[in-house]
């Protein structure tokens, strides 16, 4: 378990000599971002916000602002990511600015997009598995890490561990696999990203205090195959799992993939009430499940501020409470309507 205090944890130690692709990270250039042998990252983004916030932006894109960091998850930004379409307006441009870390769970094109990638500081230090170096060396970012399950990485005063997802390895059918990731980030709130995973044996042993969990309840269709993905009704097993003080289902009504059942705008928008009904699902079973866990319901673009724990419960049970989960948001970033 990694709890707060773990002193057996792995620092990741990163030398300026070596390369994105072949190692651990590529040197820093400018003087834009520093990194110490410790894996420590400094922030470019300075003016700390009062409260840490989480903006599901879409997929499995989310923008986490706490204690002066701001870090993007699996950046998934344009109209077009490979064959997928993006249903309803792109995401707000400053969702890509002042970005500290950028964090990519596994090498899938909806998760590790280069384009989208193109539109971030270049200044940001970018965090993802084995071979994710290779894969957007020319991209032009400073600072790339490659980096393995139980690594902590220090990005300003937040702490970034990588932690074991389920999912499949490989970018393409033929390319070399690399083991998949989520990440716990921990500062003044502890927040797990699942990236894209099934549920998996130790889960329950992630972390003694989550306060957000961000699980993934679909693919880009609407029927996830299970073993690879979880499902709203796994994603309920996974809170009795974790026990985070609050869930907020993530991963569905993005991207949609034109033709066959999903062509045509009255046929796309019916693909969205369907898959609508995904992130109400979770929320209705973990109602039975989970009563204890407060599960928000975020559209596209919308924001979450979660309450900090006081100094007393920071290595005691759940407690607390989260202001704002639904907090409108800025016409170019929010999708439709939600129907809860």
């Amino acid at each position: 378990m990694l709890d707060a205090g773990a002193a057996h944890r792995v620092r990741e130690r990163v030398s300026s000599s070596q390369t994105a692709g072949g190692a651990r990270a590529s040197a820093p250039a400018g003087g834009e971002k520093t990194m110490d042998e410790a894996g420590d990252v400094t922030p470019e983004s300075a003016g700390a916000d009062s409260k840490p916030r989480v903006t599901y932006v879409g997929h499995g894109t989310v923008l986490i602002e706490m204690d002066g960091v701001r870090i993007l998850t699996d950046p998934s930004l344009r109209r077009w990511t490979g064959a997928l379409r993006r249903y309803g307006p792109l995401p707000d441009p400053a969702t890509a600015r002042h970005i500290d870390a950028v964090l990519i769970s596994h090498l899938h094109l909806d998760h590790l997009d280069p384009s989208s990638l193109r539109m971030v500081s270049k200044s940001a230090v970018v965090i993802g598995p084995p071979l994710v170096g290779r894969t957007i060396h020319r991209v032009g970012f400073k600072t790339v890490i490659e980096t393995r399950r139980e690594t902590v990485l220090h990005v300003g005063d937040v702490d970034v561990v990588a932690v074991h997802a389920a999912h499949t390895k490989r970018r393409w059918v033929l390319s070399a696999p690399t083991e998949p990731l989520g990440f716990i980030i921990q500062g003044s709130a502890t927040i797990y990203f699942a990236g894209d995973t099934a549920l998996f044996d130790g889960m329950d042993d992630l972390h003694d205090r989550i306060d957000v969990a961000l699980l993934p309840i679909e693919t880009w269709g609407v029927r996830p195959p299970e073993g690879r993905h979880m499902s709203p009704r796994t994603a309920t097993k996974a809170l009795s799992l974790l026990k985070p003080r609050v869930a907020v289902p993530i991963h569905w009504g993005t991207l949609y993939l034109p033709g066959s059942a999903y062509a045509g705008k009255q046929a796309t928008y019916a693909w969205f009430q369907k898959t609508r009904k995904r992130p109400e699902e979770f929320a209705a079973l973990a109602a039975e499940v989970a009563p204890e866990v407060d599960v928000r319901l975020l559209d596209p673009g919308e924001s979450l501020t979660v309450e900090p724990r006081e100094p007393a419960d920071q290595g005691g049970p759940a407690g607390g409470d989260v202001a704002g989960g639904d907090v409108a948001s800025d016409d170019t970033a929010a999708g439709a309507p939600a129907a809860r």
